[in-house]
């Protein structure tokens, strides 16, 4: 199985997406959408997607994929202006009705893109079959988390030099526990690009809609996660109760990107639910 990139323009705004096609065999199976961390480029999702998109009993003739690159991040280009979660929420849902009209689809979504994920759950609800997020917050009140990331994070002296931008943000990635292999796959924001998903994390929070989220929820947790602690897995869990909890020991922020066959067959249990 191969992706196909392709710049698809929706509402104004052009984003590359890597896109996975079952070629419509056998019964309808939901596609699955696939959000990525914060600057994180759809490469880095590949091998998470190609466990999930395989033939099973949650997709007996296999699972179409699409994983969108955020404005600025991978090969999607800058946006003309900044956009919060609600427009990104619309943004990837008319994507996704470009894509696969009229069919309802389910989400995954890893870190910030949990987050957008999470966005999603609440503001088109009926577009939505199913909801699996991994190491993600649903903002507004957070965890504490290691200070010195949240301080590159944050800073805006690191988004000036995009050579200074890649090196810290590598250093970002192998904090997370990234390997080689993964770290052959990044791809460097653009400064725009991660600056404008940092601003529209902040002060977003979708914490007092969750307990309404209806659809399966599945919530995926790091025990040594340093960048999003397990005390955000913790505290989704108290939002949405009814969500099915699968939790990692050990590995660090990316350990389901880096190795997810750790991960992957718990998920699709839940995609097969």
């Amino acid at each position: 199985m191969q992706f196909d990139y392709r710049n698809i323009s929706v509402g104004g705004l052009t984003m590359r997406a890597a896109l996975l096609d079952n070629g419509g065999k056998g019964p309808k199976t939901p596609p699955l959408l696939m959000l990525n961390g914060i600057g994180f480029n759809a490469e880095l999702l590949e091998p998470m997607a190609l466990e999930l998109a395989r033939p099973g009993r949650d997709a007996p003739e296999g699972r179409a994929v699409v994983i969108p690159d955020m404005p600025g991040c991978g090969g999607s280009p800058d946006s003309n202006s900044h956009l919060l979660m609600c427009g990104l929420s619309t943004a990837v849902t008319d994507l996704m009705e470009a894509l696969h009209p009229g069919t309802p689809f389910d989400c995954i979504g890893f870190s910030w893109g949990g987050a957008l994920a999470q966005q999603i759950a609440v503001q088109a609800s009926r577009k939505l079959t199913r909801l699996g997020l991994i190491s993600t917050t649903s903002g507004l009140p957070v965890a504490p988390t290691n200070p010195e990331v949240i301080r590159r994070l944050f800073d805006p002296e690191e988004y000036v030099h995009p050579r200074r931008l890649a090196d810290n943000f590598r250093a970002l990635i192998a904090e997370g526990g990234a390997g080689a292999g993964l770290m052959r796959r990044f791809r460097s924001p653009s400064p725009q690009g991660l600056s404008n998903q940092l601003l529209a994390l902040t002060g977003w929070s979708v914490a007092p809609m969750l307990p309404f989220v209806r659809v399966p929820v599945a919530l995926v947790g790091v025990a040594d996660d340093a960048i999003v602690p397990y005390a955000h897995h913790t505290m989704l869990g108290c939002l949405v109760p009814h969500a099915r909890k699968i939790e990692i020991r050990s590995g660090g922020h990316l350990s389901s990107l880096a190795r997810p066959e750790r991960v992957a067959p718990a998920l699709r249990r839940f995609l097969a639910a």
